[in-house]
C-alpha cells in the first residue's frame, strides 16, 4: 500500500494574495500555520475585531486580479506589490507601520477596484488565532489526486495550488480524504482531528501562475463528481514540527463531536462527501437493492423513505438513487433498470461488490 505524503506546505501571510511554499513548519494546538492569513483587506466594510466572513474581504472569489498582486514575507516585514508594480510595505507587530501603509492603500488597490461609496478598505491584523473563512479550520489539507481526477474530467492541467490549501498531499487515492471526517491523524509528532470537507467557492478558477480566471473548477466539480468540495479541515491537537515528505497516518477517532464541527455558517451535514463501505448487495430479476454503511465515527444524516441518497463514483461519475429503509448509519437504495440506458444505472443494477468504499452524500428531498 502507498504510504499518504505531505508534499508540500503553504502559507498566505495576507488573504487573497499569493503566499509560499515552506518545507517545514511548527504547529501549535488551536492554531494554524504561524501567520497564516494573519492580515487581510476589508472591502467595504468595517473591522470591529472580531471574526468576519471570507466576503468581507478582497479575495479572489468575488474580486478579479488580486493573484496577480504578489506578497514578499521574512516574518518581519510584509512587502506587497500590485499589478502596476507600486509597492506597500508595513511591519509585522507594529500598529504605526499598519496605519503608514493604510494611508496608501485606496491607491494600492486602484488597479482591482475600490468603491468610493463604501468604507474604505483597511489592512487589518487578525491577529494569531484561527481566521479561515469558518472560525474552527485553521489547517486545510488538498489530495493532489482528487485534484487529479477533477482535471482528467476536465481536460485541463490544474495546480493543486489553485485551492490555497496549506497542506498538499500525495499518495492517497482521490476523494478517499473523505474518509477522515471525524478521525485523528499524525503527522511527524503533530496530531490533528479532521473537520469537514471544504466547499468550494470561485477561487480555484483562477490560475495561481497568471492571476486570470480560466477553468470553471467549482462547476466542473458538480456537474462530473455531484458535489462542490474539494479537501479537508482540520483542527491542531498536539504541537509538533511538520515538514515535506513526512507520513500522514490516521490513528484513531478525533475527540470533536459531530456538533463542535457543524458552525452556523458551515453547509448542511448532509451535502458533506463522506466514505461508506458496501455491506449488502442483491441482485433481482427487476430491481437492485444495495446496503451503505457509513465510516464516519459520527452518526449519519437520518433519512426516510421516499427521499435520494446520491452516490459519487469518480470515474463512473454520480447519480442519485431512491432510499427505501435506513438505520443508524446505514442506507439502503434500489435501482430499477432505465428507461434511458443510462450507463451508471445500469452498472449499479449488476450490484456493487462487498466492502467497496463508495462516496456517499445525502439524504436529498422531502417525502
Amino acid at each position: 500500500m502507498t504510504e499518504t505524503i505531505l508534499q508540500k506546505i503553504y502559507r498566505f501571510p495576507v488573504k487573497g494574495i499569493p503566499g509560499h511554499q515552506l518545507e517545514k513548519t511548527e504547529l501549535k494546538a488551536g492554531f494554524g500555520i504561524a501567520y497564516d492569513r494573519r492580515y487581510a483587506i476589508t472591502n467595504g466594510v468595517e473591522y470591529k475585531g472580531e471574526w468576519m466572513a471570507s466576503r468581507s474581504f478582497f479575495v479572489n472569489s468575488r474580486v478579479d486580479g488580486m493573484s496577480k498582486f504578489k506578497c514578499k514575507f521574512d516574518e518581519k516585514t510584509i512587502l506587497l506589490e500590485n499589478i502596476d508594480g507600486e509597492k506597500l510595505d508595513f511591519e509585522l507587530d507594529d500598529p504605526s507601520s499598519l496605519e503608514q501603509a493604510n494611508q496608501k492603500i485606496v491607491s494600492f488597490l486602484q488597479p482591482v477596484g475600490v468603491k468610493e461609496d463604501l468604507p474604505q478598505p483597511q489592512i487589518i491584523d487578525r491577529g494569531t488565532g484561527s481566521v479561515w473563512d469558518y472560525v474552527d479550520t485553521p489547517i486545510s489539507f488538498i489530495n493532489a489526486e482528487s485534484v487529479k481526477a477533477l482535471d482528467k474530467k476536465l481536460g485541463t492541467n490544474l495546480d493543486p495550488l489553485r485551492f490555497r490549501g496549506n497542506f498538499i498531499i500525495a499518495g492517497l487515492p482521490a476523494w478517499e480524504e473523505f474518509s477522515w471526517m471525524g478521525k485523528r491523524i499524525q503527522i511527524g509528532d503533530c496530531i490533528l482531528d479532521v473537520h469537514r470537507p471544504i466547499d468550494r467557492c470561485p477561487t480555484p478558477g483562477v490560475n495561481p501562475e497568471t492571476g486570470e480566471r480560466d477553468v470553471e473548477v467549482t462547476p466542473g466539480l458538480r456537474d462530473h463528481f455531484g458535489h462542490i468540495y474539494c479537501g479537508m479541515y482540520a483542527k491542531v491537537v498536539q504541537d509538533g514540527e511538520v515538514k515535506t515528505g513526512d507520513t500522514i497516518s490516521v490513528i484513531g477517532d478525533a475527540e470533536l463531536s459531530l456538533e463542535d464541527v457543524m458552525v452556523s455558517n458551515a453547509s448542511k451535514y448532509p451535502m458533506w462527501p463522506r466514505m461508506s463501505e458496501v455491506i449488502k448487495s442483491e441482485v433481482g430479476e427487476t430491481k437492485t437493492s444495495i446496503t451503505f454503511k457509513t465510516t464516519s465515527p459520527w452518526s449519519a444524516p437520518q433519512a426516510q423513505a421516499g427521499q435520494r441518497l446520491k452516490l459519487h463514483l469518480d470515474e463512473a461519475g454520480w447519480t442519485q438513487e431512491y432510499i427505501i429503509s435506513s438505520s443508524p448509519n446505514e442506507y439502503t437504495i434500489e435501482v430499477k433498470d432505465s428507461q434511458t440506458s443510462d450507463p451508471i444505472t445500469q452498472s449499479l443494477r449488476q450490484g456493487l461488490e462487498i466492502g467497496k468504499q463508495v462516496v456517499i452524500s445525502g439524504p436529498f428531498g422531502r417525502v
